[in-house]
């Protein structure tokens, strides 16, 4: 590590602020950096490449088939190509094309949503396998200005408007205090190209509009805007470990009680809490309890807080109830109660609205139980299964392996146990998404007939 440039030695220091010191990378705690091809993530991998061994460093680049695949394969042989030239070792991680697009359209997700969800999966199976003691991203200065504007826009609490974090398991971030425009200029002096997402000019992408359009008008018309910024995201990390001490203190006196002994109540996916010391804590606190409860529940969408202001209005009141998608909002003499009635539904209610065409992304566990119709059948495979995958219909060509290493069709699956052609396009088969596409069961049992699983 002789005679490194001055950009290089700001990202060293970049590092020793996310705790990774020369000392803790070694053979059996490899350094892992995620290259997408653009400026960031090759100024990233060039700098660690001179401040450590090539033999310590892993890469992966994620080909998310959203591009046409001349542009997106073009990038991953650019990172494949430069790591030789490095003698990095580089993986490759393939998502089907269109696949990104067309869960994210079927789901009414943001295609950023579902690409970060598949990119990440792919992050995870890459720093277990490689032994990674950290994984680096390219995430700069200007990222976390955008980032901390996004949120703003959004209407985001102070716990979001500390940006994006350093540190976060073993996922850092040595770039975050160094600006786009010192990494193309290290580029340029190392006379090193890189490749330019088309992507990045279409302003349909929220993250594009902040990009192309308001930070345009901040730079042309306000001038330090960034200082600005950055200087509330250090003072809003502060008041946020403050609330947080104070969080850590309100669970522990004010106990988040999980199901209930009452009648009137389903014990599973049911959060309550005790009303009174509920009601008695500051505002802040309470909206911290309420979101963190929601998500014990097992609901993951985007609660209005317009109706958290609402049910924060009940102090005084009797008894209330409120609904929103599938939550259920209760208050009565003892309990504020949150109750997810999507994954109480029966198993009866779940065939009957079993529709042709489905398709669901499903991040964990509990999200896997509430889509397939029998108990058995999600013991038997959530033990197998990498997430995210998908719960989807049956498609043209799906294939699945036999206990004999041989693939079969589903169609001649379908065949063999007689399920008439009207049922097919409604039984739910579970697809894995990593560390390679494939088939792991078809859930018949719901609609009387077998399940295959591997």
């Amino acid at each position: 590590m002789q005679n490194i440039l001055p950009f290089e030695k700001k990202v060293l220091s970049g590092l020793v602020s996310c705790g990774v010191t020369e000392k803790s990378v070694s053979e059996s705690t490899l350094l892992g950096v995620a290259v997408s091809g653009g400026a960031d993530s090759v100024s990233l991998l060039l700098s660690l490449a001179a401040i450590f061994s090539s033999d310590l460093l892993r890469v992966i680049t994620v080909n998310h088939g959203i591009r046409s695949k001349e542009e997106s394969g073009g990038d991953a042989a650019f990172v494949s190509d430069l790591c030789k030239k490095l003698g990095v070792e580089c993986k490759t991680f393939e998502i089907q094309s269109g696949k990104i697009l067309k869960i994210a359209k079927s789901q009414k997700k943001s295609v950023e949503e579902v690409a970060r969800a598949f990119r990440y999966e792919a992050f995870e199976s890459f720093i277990e396998e490689e032994h990674l003691a950290f994984l680096c991203l390219a995430h700069n200065q200007n990222d976390q200005c955008e980032t901390v504007l996004m949120r703003f826009l959004q209407g985001s609490g102070i716990e979001s408007m500390g940006g994006i974090e350093r540190v976060r398991g073993k996922y850092v971030r040595p770039l975050l205090d160094i600006p786009r425009a010192e990494i193309e200029a290290y580029l340029i002096e190392k006379n090193q190209s890189w490749c330019t997402d088309s992507t990045n000019s279409d302003s349909a992408y929220f993250r594009n509009k902040i990009r192309n359009v308001l930070v345009p008008v901040l730079n042309e018309n306000f001038t330090g805007w960034q200082n600005a910024v950055l200087s509330g995201v250090k003072k809003a990390v502060a008041d946020e470990a403050f609330l947080d001490s104070c969080l850590d203190t309100a669970q522990k006196n004010y106990q988040l009680l999980e199901g209930s002994s009452s009648q009137n109540i389903a014990s599973l996916n049911t959060v309550q809490f005790d009303r009174v010391r509920f009601y008695s804590l500051h505002d802040a606190l309470k909206r911290r309890l309420f979101f963190s409860a929601l998500n014990k529940s097992g609901f993951g969408g985007r609660f209005p807080f317009r109706l958290f202001e609402k049910i924060t209005s009940w102090g005084d009141k009797k008894e209330q109830n409120l609904s929103f998608e599938n939550v259920k909002i209760s208050l009565d003499s003892q309990y504020l109660v949150i109750q997810n009635q999507k994954s109480l539904n029966t198993d009866t209610d779940k065939k009957s609205c079993r529709e042709e065409g489905f398709c669901f992304l499903i991040d964990d566990n509990l999200s896997l139980r509430e889509h397939l119709c029998s108990k058995q059948s999600f013991a038997m495979l959530e033990k197998n299964i990498h997430f995210p995958c998908l719960v989807r219909s049956c498609q043209q060509g799906d294939k699945i392996k036999a206990a004999d290493g041989t693939y079969k069709s589903l169609a001649d699956i379908f065949s063999d146990w007689k399920i008439p052609e009207k049922l097919r396009g409604k039984i739910p088969v579970v697809e894995e998404i990593v560390p390679k596409s494939e088939l792991k069961a078809i859930i018949a049992s719901g609609f009387g007939f077998k399940n295959w699983i591997l």
